[in-house]
């Protein structure tokens, strides 16, 4: 009984997510880009180089942009997103043997498969359009609507949890940041799980972005499994 009224809440919040217009929108971000990322892993491994490509290309005459991001050896991170919104089509995650241990596949017939492979989930649903990968927030979080210093809610497939949570990104200001990749002045944003589900998962994380176009990544604060406030951080931008 548990079990349907998890896919029953699940089924609601995408039924719910169908009917809103996407929350992102692509502001002319470059057409190519290239990062590294100071990135946190987990306390037995804890910083690596991350290496992150982004490519625009087109597939029936259709545009999509393609992220890749290789986690030091560690993990192997690839998305797929429309070009105007940044909502996923497809996204994988594979371990340093090559094996995928997580993915997220939108289907011919409009559903949505999800899989993790230590979870044992390979659940497909009925599904909205409106869903972001978590892996490439560095871009789409960029097509924030920061003119008008309000929040957006966006669906987020966690693979912790087995289901989708909405998250909630909301404008706190203007704030000068430095990294090791120069220093800038950047637009903050709060990211937390949003609605009553908030009040089981209330961590809040913190993301910047620069106030100058194209608005790239910056740095992204969060605390780790031991308690610690961490910060992922731009190492090196090109575009």
């Amino acid at each position: 009984m548990q079990r349907i009224i998890f896919l029953a809440l699940l089924f609601l919040l995408f039924a719910q997510a169908q009917a809103a217009p996407p929350p992102l929108r692509n502001n002319n971000f470059p057409d190519k880009a290239r990062y590294q990322i100071k990135d946190y892993i987990d306390r037995n491994v804890g910083f690596v180089t991350a290496d992150i490509t982004i490519d625009t290309v087109s597939v029936d005459g259709r545009k999509y942009i393609r992220l890749e991001s290789y986690e030091g050896g560690y993990y192997r991170n690839s998305a797929t997103l429309n070009y105007d919104d940044f909502t996923t089509v497809e996204e994988k995650r594979y371990d340093r043997q090559g094996q995928l241990v997580e993915s997220f596949a939108r289907l011919a017939d409009g559903g949505i498969n999800f899989f993790h492979k230590d979870r044992n989930i390979n659940l497909t649903a009925a599904a909205g359009p409106n869903v972001y990968s978590r892996y490439a927030f560095l871009l789409s979080l960029s097509g924030f609507p920061f003119e008008q210093k309000d929040k957006v809610v966006l669906n987020v497939y966690m693979f912790e949890y087995g289901n989708a949570l909405p998250l909630r990104a909301v404008y706190q200001g203007q704030e000068k940041i430095k990294t090791p990749g120069g220093e800038f002045l950047c637009h903050k944003l709060e990211l937390a799980v949003d609605g009553v589900l908030g009040l089981f998962a209330p961590d809040k994380y913190y993301l910047y972005f620069t106030v100058e176009p194209p608005q790239h990544f910056v740095r992204f604060d969060q605390k780790v499994d031991d308690g610690r406030w961490l910060s992922n951080e731009l190492l090196k931008a090109r575009y």
